[in-house]
């Protein structure tokens, strides 16, 4: 199989082309061809394929989208690995990488033939799905740049040629460079620019980035320049140092007398000249080197210090450049470089993902690179990348003439170490156990926690071992390596592990306080930026059996992960840190006990009960009496929404149970705050849509809507005013119920999960198909569709096709509905509860009853109402009932359609006129029939029944 990008989206197989449909699938294809023949994590997956807005279940969702690509491949092509994909093809069978691939060789051995195959790949712009795979183009765009100055340039100009003769006009006092610079064409630029226009440049960034080697190639440009080495200068000794590299670097003139002081003789040697100074390594003497520039600065107009430091010097008018880890390209260039030097050749094609890896795991440092392609001359790339676990140990064994500090990694970061505060020390090792960094406005409350102020934090950024971006504190992952070492080496690493976690736990708390109002999306955003964190934390309590600690952080944890739709992981959580045999003596224990007997009535699909009834009734009284006793707004629903698990755990059906019901006097829930009472509202209204009692449902709609309107809880409100919009369209009130909808979705944007939004737009298309404006139902249909494929998951993407059949069915195309649902696959997934089968199989029935394919559509409403039925849910028995209508008026059973119709009002709990197939049904029934039925109130109670037996005798 070949694949390829340039030009546009083509995959051969066989002599001919393979279709990949939908956005999500060529993603993910994209992405696994990237990395072509390596494994690819779901987590770096995800970031690409959803750079926006990644699904709240990024495995699931791609665990669908690897399903469906798989059926556009041929067999084996895409594999599932421990914690991702891989596409097994080699890199030569993927046009991008190839040339990549040709572009590292030609660049690591000067070979033009070589970026002339490689440009020869390139026919037309980089195909790509979205723009978040810029990152791509970007790579390639450089890539196709470096190939295209190979060709251009001379064969003597060329890396891996031989240098030309040396002259003397070609001479510097600094020498020639032992090893030609990779990159930093851009960062070098900037330099030059920054020093024609200000007198004082600051090179910053960590150490091993590379700042000695470009203040040096800066220098190595300009008529005249003198380095000062200050890495071996202690203090004092900073003046000695240039007056040093003076007399090297330029002819003292004679003099008599006393001898002049270091300061004299530099003042002396540079007077009346244009000269660059570089003052090297400031950072362990950043003061005296500080003073030193100034000194140098008013020594003549024509001086100019270039500084190189891992935090700026504090001069005003200092100019600073900044250096970060190198591109991903130049990074990939200088380790393929490097381990050419050290075993004789480039890494080999089975061995690109791997060298990409390394260097990514190396966090892009040009100095740590190098460090880990010299050990290549005795280890495998393979295991170099393993041995990375321990990075401090494997990368020990630097070049002998290298400095103390450049020769080991561990050197590298000691520097830095030894130059800190016995604070910043502190600051650094409690920065390190944070995976998710520290938010700038928790710095505060996370350094209290370890007995220091914010400053530290602040101090770090400035030393270059933390950068602070997009509002928090990050640090480079070999940095914040170096910060756990030095935690296992002291013995202390769970102590502040512990410590971490209170923070988290005090902070997830006030943050979790705001959730339940118009602070909600602010909670959100917080909970979403510490995920990794809060998650640390939480295993920390686990696993140290600290049961309260984690009780504590879980209860904050638990609404968060409510609204998120985080079910599996809360569900998990729950059962790691409950006791049914601790005391209920505190609000957060009395919560997740709660939840945990909650969740007991409801247990996974095909998984029995671990619990019998009169347990559990013995279990919600005591919890019952605790919440009482533990006010909160969360413990006051603890009693109802108990009441309503056991009216389904004894029922003994668990989550297929109907007839549900919130056991909760108008008394009680009156007593209750604004938000917990604006829950038992629409728990009420819940309850009376899915029994079919339209009265209930109009009443206590209209209270849940106002009361979280007026508590200002967005996912509330969203929540609510699907429930409201329900009840208007039984109402027939469609325009109010399409403006209560739309308000609904954009409540709740970005709140919850994209599925849940997705059934609230397909919901808005229902309406807008009873008001008949189709080609506006159509439009938005088209939008759901674009949404799923962009998510991926299972569940959206069968939303989506089930709505585009509901526009079908009302445009009277069946035989495009047929396709949208036959193109649903429900195949090996779990949890797909009971009426979502239902409604499917009554929508395929309506396509084929269109169709003409009466006696299929009776097979299939047969089963149909048989699932309706078991699952309880009356909205859906209602649908398959008005299908089963159809069915019998167009067998001509127009008694029976008639009765099917006033059934479906019944336990709808009132009729359903302006949905188009009940019009369609309604025109088989013949022109001169009545259009409006009985209403609902006066229809004898057994028209009511939702038992299986009786309901399929209709179709008898």
């Amino acid at each position: 199989m070949q694949v390829r990008f340039f030009g546009g989206l083509s995959v051969g197989t066989d002599g001919t082309d393979a279709v990949v449909p939908g956005r999500g699938q060529q993603a993910l294809l994209l992405r696994l061809a990237v990395d072509a023949g390596t494994a690819v994590g779901y987590r770096a997956l995800a970031e690409d394929i959803w750079p926006r807005d990644v699904p709240d279940d990024p495995r699931a969702a791609l665990q669908s989208l690897a399903s469906r690509l798989r059926r556009s491949l041929p067999s084996n092509v895409l594999s599932s690995t421990p914690g991702g994909y891989r596409l097994e093809l080699s890199r030569d069978d993927v046009d991008v990488t190839r040339f990549q691939d040709l572009v590292a060789r030609a660049r690591a051995t000067g070979d033009a033939t070589l970026a002339r195959d490689a440009l020869a790949l390139w026919t037309g712009d980089v195909w790509t799905p979205h723009d978040g795979f810029d990152w791509l183009v970007r790579d390639l765009l450089e890539d196709r740049a470096h190939a295209e100055r190979l060709v251009a340039a001379p064969a003597s100009t060329i890396v891996g040629a031989a240098p030309p003769p040396l002259s003397a006009a070609a001479t510097s006092s600094l020498g020639a460079a032992l090893t030609p610079l990779v990159g930093r064409g851009d960062e070098l630029h900037a330099i030059r620019e920054r020093l024609a226009t200000d007198r004082l440049v600051t090179i910053i960034g960590p150490g091993g980035a590379g700042k000695t080697t470009l203040a040096v190639e800066t220098a190595r440009a300009v008529a005249d320049s003198i380095v000062v080495e200050l890495a071996p200068a202690s203090a004092g000794e900073v003046w000695t140092a240039i007056a040093g590299a003076v007399g090297r670097g330029i002819r003292l003139p004679e003099s008599s007398g006393a001898p002049p002081s270091a300061t004299e003789r530099v003042a002396e040697a540079v007077a009346g000249r244009n000269v660059v100074i570089v003052l090297d390594n400031c950072e362990h003497v950043v003061s005296e080197a500080a003073e030193a520039a100034l000194g140098l600065l008013r020594m003549g107009a024509g001086i100019r210090v270039l500084s190189t430091s891992r935090e700026p010097l504090g001069i005003p008018g200092e100019a600073f450049v900044d250096l970060g880890p190198l591109p991903p390209a130049d990074a990939d260039t200088l380790f393929a470089q490097r381990v050419r030097s050290a075993r004789g050749r480039v890494p080999g094609d089975d061995e690109r993902a791997t060298a990409a890896r390394i260097v990514r795991r190396l966090d892009g440092l040009p100095l740590a690179i190098e460090l880990a392609a010299a050990r290549a001359r005795t280890l495998t790339l393979a295991e170099i990348d393993s041995g990375l676990d321990d990075r401090f140990a494997l990368l020990s064994n630097g070049p002998r003439l290298s400095s103390e500090r450049h020769r080991t990694l561990r050197a590298l970061i000691d520097w830095s170490w030894d130059t800190l505060t016995d604070e910043e020390r502190i600051g650094l090792r409690a920065a390190a156990v944070f995976p998710d960094g520290v938010g700038a406005e928790d710095a505060v409350a996370v350094a209290r926690e370890f007995g220091l102020t914010a400053a530290p934090f602040d101090a770090l950024v400035d030393r270059s071992l933390l950068v602070r971006r997009d509002g928090r504190f990050r640090m480079l992952e070999t940095v914040r390596e170096y910060g756990l070492d030095r935690l296992r080496a002291g013995g202390i690493e769970r102590t502040y592990r512990e410590h971490a976690a209170e923070a988290l736990t005090s902070l997830a708390a006030a943050h979790e306080a705001a959730a339940r109002g118009p602070g909600l999306r602010s909670t959100l955003s917080w909970f979403d930026a510490n995920e990794e964190n809060l998650s640390a934390a939480l295993r920390t309590r686990v696993d140290a059996g600290d049961r309260r600690g984690g009780v504590r952080l879980l209860r904050s944890l638990f609404w968060p992960w409510a609204v998120r739709e985080r079910s599996a992981d809360l569900r998990r959580a729950v059962s790691d840190v409950t006791d049914p045999h601790a005391p209920l003596d505190d609000e957060a224990t009395v919560v997740l006990e709660a939840v945990a007997l909650f969740a007991s009535a409801f247990p996974e699909p095909g998984q029995p009960a671990t619990i019998d009834a009169a347990s559990f009734a013995a279990r919600r009284e005591q919890l019952e009496e605790a919440a009482r006793a533990h006010p909160s707004e969360v413990t006051t629903l603890v009693g109802p929404l108990l009441r309503v698990a056991g009216t389904v755990f004894v029922a003994g059906v668990g989550h297929t149970a109907s007839g549900w019901h919130v056991d909760v006097s108008d008394a009680e829930i009156e007593s209750t705050p604004p938000w917990s009472r604006a829950i038992l509202y629409a728990l009420r209204a819940g309850a009376a849509q899915n029994a079919g009692d339209a009265a209930v449902l109009g009443v206590e709609s209209e209270r849940a809507l106002a009361m979280f309107e007026q508590v200002g809880d967005p996912w509330g409100t969203g929540f609510a005013s699907q429930l409201r919009s329900e009840w208007l369209v039984l109402a027939d009130r469609l325009d109010e119920a399409l403006a209560v909808i739309d308000r609904a979705g954009a409540a709740i944007e970005g709140l919850t999960s994209i599925p849940d939004v997705l059934q609230q737009r397909a919901q808005a298309v229902g309406i807008l198909l009873r008001l008949g404006r189709l080609d506006e139902a159509r439009e938005r249909a088209d939008e759901i569709d674009r949404l799923a494929r962009q998510e991926g998951s299972v569940r959206s993407l069968a939303q989506a096709r089930m709505t585009a059949a509901q526009v079908a069915v009302a445009a009277g195309d069946g035989a495009a509905a047929l396709r949208e649902i036959d193109g649903i696959d429900l195949a090996e997934q779990p949890g797909i509860p009971e009426q979502f089968f239902a409604w499917f199989d009554a929508q395929r029935a309506q396509a084929l009853l269109l169709l003409g394919r009466d006696d299929e559509a009776r097979e299939t409403l047969r089963t149909g109402i048989t699932r309706a039925a078991a699952s309880g849910d009356h909205p859906i028995i209602a649908s398959v009932l008005l299908t089963i209508a159809g069915w019998n008026a167009a067998a001509g059973r127009i008694d029976r359609a008639r009765e099917a119709l006033d059934r479906a009002a019944a336990v709808r709990g009132a009729p359903d006129e302006r949905e188009p197939f009940h019009l369609w049904v309604r025109a088989r029934m013949g022109a001169g029939a009545e259009v409006t039925p009985a209403p609902a109130v006066g229809i004898p109670p057994a028209l009511s029944t939702v038992d299986a037996v009786v309901l399929v005798s209709l179709l008898d």
